[in-house]
């Protein structure tokens, strides 16, 4: 996966995790927020609906007492139900007329307090019905015995109390629809004698509940005594399940009930929209999140693909130079300078180690320069000492044997690496030949320690030294008579000396010299400057690109007294 994605999905989690905790928490809030609300709000209506279901109930028992105890002449309405009081009196067309006379306006006075009365009718002992109707031509049948009536019974059992009767459409009164009616028994204020029953009819509006129920289509409302239905809103709209509350409270009216049954997901209506406005906050921040962390896993990211881009293709230095963040200060700049940096040490070093590894092997092309025909030289001097042998001619047999190990050495010599042991018999091969042509002129001494014989060395590195020490330092022997190869170790470094005691080299030409030695070698440059310097310039530049700078020849001459020259190397078992 690449980086860019990765840190998408870091930057998403960071950011949807909290987004996501805080939605959770803020539903759980608005859960708990919203079912508190729908109590409080069903609670609130049942309430003021019981309120107003016990004003209604006033409303009848202030009128019934009304008729009963406020009529403008008590006295005269008292005598007129006494007329009727008795169960065997009998009562001329003239008493009914009158009587109802007598309570008409106070009757049509309580019609005026409210308009859902149908009628107002007093049903006395003696059979006699008073009173009239005043809505919708509502009158009770003239053959009509409420004795015989369940209500009448019920109303009497209350003995003064107000009875209710459900809606229903009752046969014993003309012109009737559904309706609800209230009775109560009227007593002689004086005697407590009965003197009938008060009944009222009234629409069933009355009990309307709609006023005070803000959300209808959430609640129903029934309004019963025991089985019977007074008033009801129900319409089965409200489902009949677990997400509904139910209420129920008793009525002022004796053995009245209100029960209401809300639906919850009704009432949770109108919190839907700030549910609505959450998820559609929730969305619009995710996307607003899932977008910025694309943006910005591409912004930090873009520096890294364009340098892994760049690394991956290998291009020049001179790309990262034009990218805009090459000079950027954080952290980025410096992974374009140190990738910038790096492409320079690389091409350093790779250069550095190609043309050491032209001059090494230009430096070893030199110094075999002599073995040019070499095969052809070797077997010539097998068979010169080969003639001098069978002639008895010692010298010129030691010398081809001698000039033959050394080509020999030179040739077969596997590797670039020899042990000192190998170098010293090539160093005495060269110096037995050189004592026969200068006719034992010089002395050459030999001063190395047994148990450093198995040490390694440059092959070629020794031979050169003693030679320059003849030719230069003892000019042909002509200046000077000994030559001394020295070896010592000193830790992990072993150090090689040629001592002659010639003619030494004057300041000048030892200026020269020396800094000949420390200029660096190229694969242009001539192995040698014509002064002597030869053999010297070729092993201090093998051994400096072999073992490392911190390697190589020193020399210290002085004029007249001789010349010691000194080569380090590494201990190299």
């Amino acid at each position: 996966m690449k980086l860019k994605y990765r840190f998408f999905l870091i930057f998403s989690a960071l950011s949807l995790v909290p987004l996501l905790l805080f939605f959770y928490i803020a539903y759980t809030h608005y859960i708990s927020l919203s079912n508190t609300q729908i109590v409080t709000t069903s609670l609130n209506i049942m309430d003021q609906a019981v309120k107003e279901t016990n004003s209604v109930f006033s409303d009848i028992q202030h009128i019934l007492e009304t008729v009963q105890y406020a009529a403008p002449n008590e006295e005269s309405f008292l005598q007129e139900l006494r007329k009727f009081s008795d169960t065997d009196s009998e009562n001329s067309a003239k008493d009914i007329y009158e009587a109802n006379k007598s309570l008409k306006s106070t009757f049509q006075n309580m019609v005026f307090l409210s308009e859902y009365i149908n009628g107002i009718f007093v049903f006395t002992p003696s059979g006699e019905i008073l009173g009239q109707g005043y809505g919708n031509g509502v009158e009770v049948r003239s053959d009509y015995n409420p004795k015989e009536s369940e209500w009448y019974e019920n109303t009497l059992s209350l003995e003064g109390k107000i009875y209710a009767d459900g809606i229903k459409k009752r046969e014993y009164l003309l012109n009737d629809t559904l309706s609800v009616s209230f009775s109560m028994c009227i007593y002689d204020v004086y005697s407590r004698k009965f003197l009938g029953v008060l009944y009222v009819n009234c629409a069933p509006e009355i009990f309307s509940l709609d006023k005070i129920n803000v959300l209808p289509k959430s609640a129903e409302f029934t309004l019963k005594r025991a089985d019977d239905v007074l008033y009801s809103t129900s319409d089965g709209d409200v489902a009949k399940e677990n997400q509904v509350i139910e209420y129920e409270r008793d009525i002022s009216c004796n053995g009245v009930v209100l029960t209401a049954v809300f639906d919850k997901t009704e009432l949770a209506a109108e919190y839907r929209m700030i549910w609505k406005l959450m998820v559609g906050a929730l969305l619009i921040f995710l996307i607003i999140f899932v977008v910025l962390s694309y943006f910005l896993a591409q912004y930090l990211t873009k520096p890294i693909t364009a340098l892994s881009r760049i690394m991956a293709q290998q291009k020049e230095k001179l790309i990262i130079l034009e990218s805009p963040y090459f000079n950027r200060t954080d952290e980025i700049g410096t992974l374009y300078n140190q990738y910038y940096n790096m492409l320079e040490e690389n091409k350093r070093y790779i250069k550095s180690e190609y043309e050491n590894k032209l001059i090494l092997m230009d430096t070893q092309m030199k110094a075999l320069e002599s073995q040019i025909n070499a095969h052809f030289l070797y077997n010539t001097l097998e068979a010169i000492n080969s003639l001098a042998e069978i002639e008895g001619e010692k010298e010129i047999s030691t010398m081809a044997l001698a000039l033959g190990d050394m080509f020999r050495y030179s040739i077969k010599t596997k590797g670039a690496v020899v042990t000192l042991e190998k170098e010293l018999c090539h160093v005495e091969n060269f110096v037995a030949i050189q004592q026969i042509r200068f006719d034992n002129a010089f002395i050459f001494n030999m001063d190395v320690p047994q148990e450093l014989l198995s040490s390694h060395i440059l092959k070629l590195t020794l031979q050169p030294l003693v030679e320059n020490a003849l030719y230069h330092g003892l000019l042909n022997c002509s200046m000077g008579s000994t030559i001394t190869l020295s070896a010592r170790k000193a830790g992990e470094k072993l150090y090689f000396s040629v001592t002659d005691d010639g003619v030494g080299i004057s300041g000048e030409a030892m200026e020269q010299l020396r800094k000949s030695l420390m200029k660096k070698s190229s694969f242009a440059e001539p192995n040698g400057d014509g002064n002597g310097s030869i053999g010297l310039k070729n092993i201090n530049s093998r051994i400096q690109l072999y073992y490392g700078e911190q390697y190589g020849v020193n020399i210290v001459s002085e004029t007249g007294k001789g010349t010691t020259v000194t080569i380090c190397v590494p201990e190299i078992e």
